[in-house]
């Protein structure tokens, strides 16, 4: 994890405990533990909503560590994969860590990894509790002013015993009780190595319950946050009190500006062909820079205090415009400046404290990380949209499986497989709702020029909806497996190889449901090859659209390619004609991958592809149009109009 996670806070009046565990507390469990432990901290972690982290470190330390008190002392590692988190650390971070404590440290260095990934989830708003019996880890941490705070696996335990039903509650203090028993035993034991009373002592603080952890981040009564609410409640047309109007000032008129974002983004419509797109992009971007420059030349002459809390209150308008400037760049195929917005409203809902805003904005960054190949930054920026997801209880299964495909890709397998182990139980719980997830999740890799990712999820969306036996989500999958596979280029299959193996880890047939879907699987492929092989009918002369495809239909843009003379090849799919391509003149066209095109009536011609065209895109056949001012490319209906309630 880098920097460049964004120093997220998740929205939440009270922040839910978040556990960082080493490798000892799992070394105890393992060793003392009943059987009924990993039923019983199920129950307290999900009744409180907390959740258990550690770095793939931890993973490799404890591989072989079983519970000794289970009948067939299954693997520690195994029981508690579905129920904790696995973040990796960058290597850089560990290094920096331990260069600031004055100590060497390998790339390996397990204990480092953990300090920086409790460090980095308080940053982001959790309430962090490192778990470690070394006392080291907690007085470096203070000096390094990391901000999280410590207890021992024994404490650990007892604040999890005290959360859980009377009933299991005993047995939890008992094992409580056995292991800092152990943990005494090994303090005393180095008695003459070190001084183990600043030790013993965090050890007695630790077990006061009442104690408080940390500080609590509650909304303040304060007249900053009051003054701020006020000049919110002014602009969304709210009366407030004369003492707050007369302390605002003129912030109230110099912010008013800014309702002219919100009115502009209610009145966008659902009409997104690429040249209407463009020209709305255009007009949201110039509308944004008149605002925020009218707003700052009143703002100038104010001092900070005016100028700070004017940005914080206005931080929900420029997240909603920025995130639509956002989607509406990405539609049309423009990643950089699709990421720049994006960025920015990252930042704006930083500001105004709203968890699914940032889990939105993250999502979204993540996916055009994807579309760069840039795999370790997507599966940290989708790992951290699964926290904010996890921490407002919204659905996580998007980010999940992104985060395991672009783990995968970067090639940490082990951390891609716990991703992928946590995906298919939520899959377990509601097929249909999965098969929709993931097939919303393949359209959006298709859009971002990801064929081959696409196919992968789209499969295991299918298996979802055979086990449903939803006829119509079976249809439209084919239709979706069918463009994915006449996308697929060669670098697609060589660079995704391996990913397959890893995704069957989602969801689990039955003998007579895999058959099914080999079938349904062989069906589509056969289709696939017929549409690899050039239309057989060509023609020279112009001949009405009609002929090729009728008025209403609508071709589904692969890819768009421009040449050396700045002439530009459109791949598009039929699901019946398979994949042509369409060379369009010298000209500036807006369309991007995602996109659908309608031809009209016009005049067209039909050539074979030659081989080399064919090789690469999988075309049937060239076309020629005569008129394209008829041609109309649709950008894909994201949804870029933003809620706007502050």
């Amino acid at each position: 994890m880098q920097s460049e996670s964004h120093d997220l806070v998740p929205s939440g009046a009270t922040m839910t405990q978040t556990w960082v565990v080493d490798s000892n507390c799992f070394i105890h469990l393992g060793s003392m533990a009943p059987n009924t432990f990993i039923h019983d901290i199920k129950k307290a972690l999900s009744k409180h909503q907390q959740s258990l982290y550690v770095t793939p470190g931890v993973h490799d330390e404890i591989r072989n560590v079983r519970f000794q008190r289970w009948s067939k002392k299954p693997k520690v590692l195994d029981e508690f994969s579905s129920i904790m988190t696995t973040i990796s650390v960058d290597e850089n971070q560990v290094r920096g860590l331990a260069t600031s404590i004055g100590e060497k440290a390998s790339p390996q260095d397990v204990d480092l990894s953990l300090m920086v990934l409790a460090s980095q989830l308080q940053r982001e708003g959790h309430e962090v509790m490192l778990v470690t019996d070394d006392f080291k880890m907690t007085t470096t941490g203070e000096k390094a002013n990391l901000g999280y705070s410590t207890c021992p696996p024994s404490t650990f335990i007892q604040r999890l015993a005290s959360q859980t039903a009377s009933k299991n509650k005993g047995r939890m203090k008992s094992l409580s009780r056995r292991v800092r028993a152990a943990e005494m035993r090994y303090a005393i034991s180095r008695v003459h190595q070190y001084d183990i009373q600043a030790k013993l002592t965090w050890m007695v603080d630790s077990l006061i319950e009442d104690r408080p952890q940390s500080q609590k981040k509650v909304h303040s009564e304060s007249s900053e946050l009051n003054l701020k609410n006020a000049l919110q409640r002014t602009l969304s047309g709210e009366k407030v009190k004369g003492k707050y109007l007369q302390k605002l000032g003129a912030l109230p008129e110099i912010c008013k500006p800014i309702l002219s974002l919100d009115s502009h983004l209610s009145a966008l419509t659902s009409s997104n062909s690429s040249d209407e797109l463009l020209a709305t992009y255009q007009e949201t971007l110039q509308l944004m820079s008149d605002v925020l420059e009218a707003i700052g030349l009143d703002l100038a002459p104010l001092d900070e205090s005016a100028a700070v809390l004017a940005h914080s209150a206005l931080g929900g308008y420029l997240y909603r415009s920025e995130t639509a400037l956002g989607l509406m760049a990405k539609m049309s195929g423009r990643i950089d400046t699709a990421r720049l917005h994006l960025t920015r409203a990252l930042q704006s809902a930083t500001l105004i404290d709203d968890a699914y805003a940032e889990m939105h904005a993250v999502y979204q960054l993540g996916l055009l990380a994807m579309a760069s190949g840039k795999w370790e930054r997507s599966a940290r920026l989708f790992e951290t949209a699964d926290r904010q997801a996890q921490s407002i209880s919204a659905t996580r299964l998007s980010y999940i499986v992104c985060a395991g495909i672009s783990r995968h890709l970067d090639g940490d397998i082990e951390t891609a497989e716990q991703h992928i182990l946590r995906a298919n139980t939520i899959i377990r719980s509601d097929k249909k709702e999965a098969s929709s997830l993931l097939m919303k999740l393949g359209e959006s890799l298709l859009a971002i020029d990801q064929p081959g990712l696409a196919l992968e999820v789209l499969d295991e969306a299918m298996e979802c909806a055979l086990e449903n036996e939803s006829k119509n989500q079976l249809e439209s999958l084919a239709d979706h497996i069918l463009m994915a596979n006449a996308a697929m280029t060669n670098d697609d299959v060589i660079q995704h190889e391996g990913l397959r193996t890893l995704l069957d880890g989602l969801n689990q047939l039955s003998e007579q449901e895999s058959i099914e879907f080999t079938k349904k699987i062989q069906e589509i492929e056969q289709l696939a090859d017929e549409h690899t092989l050039p239309i057989e009918a060509t023609w020279k002369d112009w001949q009405p659209s009609e002929k090729l495809v009728s008025t209403e239909a609508t071709l589904n843009v692969i890819r768009s390619e421009v040449d050396d003379n700045n002439d530009t090849l459109v791949v598009v799919h039929h699901s019946e004609l398979g994949s042509i391509g369409l060379w369009l003149p010298e000209g500036e066209w807006n369309v991007a991958s995602g996109h659908q095109l309608s031809i009209g009536k016009t005049r067209v011609k039909l050539a074979p592809p030659t081989p080399e065209l064919q090789e690469k895109h999988s075309l049937r056949g060239l076309v020629a149009v005569e008129d394209t001012s008829m041609l109309l490319f649709s950008a894909p209906k994201d949804d870029f109009i933003v809620e706007t309630d502050n």
